[in-house]
């Protein structure tokens, strides 16, 4: 139990601090994003249900979460004999699947390293192929904790952004050095500044 909560809470601090940073070299997106909220929410608390009304900040994440998937790889192990394009993957074969490069693929991404929410414009993502982004893998088996994980990550970025701006300030890596380990994460951490909006 120690290490499933272990695993949430860094999966959420981590894709907090990605977003942070995203925003705070970014911040021309950033002050789209406080104009969303404003707009929307005002000084409502954030809750489950008007979160949801924030199409910018869904795109936010969205990118953020391609750029920086926690999971690097992902591995599926073939339970029969199977045909895929033209290659034979045998019965028993362990597949790995590289979230990381493949969400930075030219083939998919056009400036694959540049943050651009507009990618994932419902037009935008119309275009693309389902399985050119992962972050929480694909079909039956994709990850349960992904809805949860969208919401608290609303809920907390909202409640941020509705009092402050984030920064970048002289620690900041630009860009960022980044661990692969087995989940991704700045290697040296994320330091920015937080500027109170009043």
């Amino acid at each position: 139990m120690d290490e499933i909560v272990g695993n949430s809470i860094l999966f959420l601090l981590v894709g907090l601090a990605f977003t942070a940073y995203n925003l705070a070299t970014h911040p021309d997106c950033q002050e789209k994003l406080i104009e969303e909220i404003d707009a929307i929410l005002g000084k409502e608390p954030p809750n489950y249900d008007n979160v949801q009304k924030l199409e910018y900040l869904e795109r936010v994440f969205c990118e953020t979460l391609r750029l920086y998937p926690s999971a690097c790889r992902t591995h599926r192990l073939a339970e029969r004999d199977i045909v895929i394009e033209g290659y034979t993957v045998p019965k028993g074969t362990d597949i790995s699947f590289p979230i990381y490069s493949i969400h930075r693929d030219p083939r998919f991404w056009e400036n694959p390293t540049k943050f651009d929410p507009e990618r994932f414009t419902p037009e935008n993502k119309a275009k693309r192929h389902p399985c050119a982004y992962l972050p929480f893998g694909h079909g039956p088996r994709s990850c349960i904790g992904m809805r949860l994980a969208l919401v608290e990550m609303r809920l907390a970025i909202v409640s941020i952004l509705q009092q402050y701006r984030f920064k970048t300030c002289e620690e900041t890596e630009i860009p960022l050095k980044l661990s692969k380990a087995n989940l991704l994460k700045p290697e040296n951490g994320v330091k920015l500044l937080l500027e109170s909006r009043s």
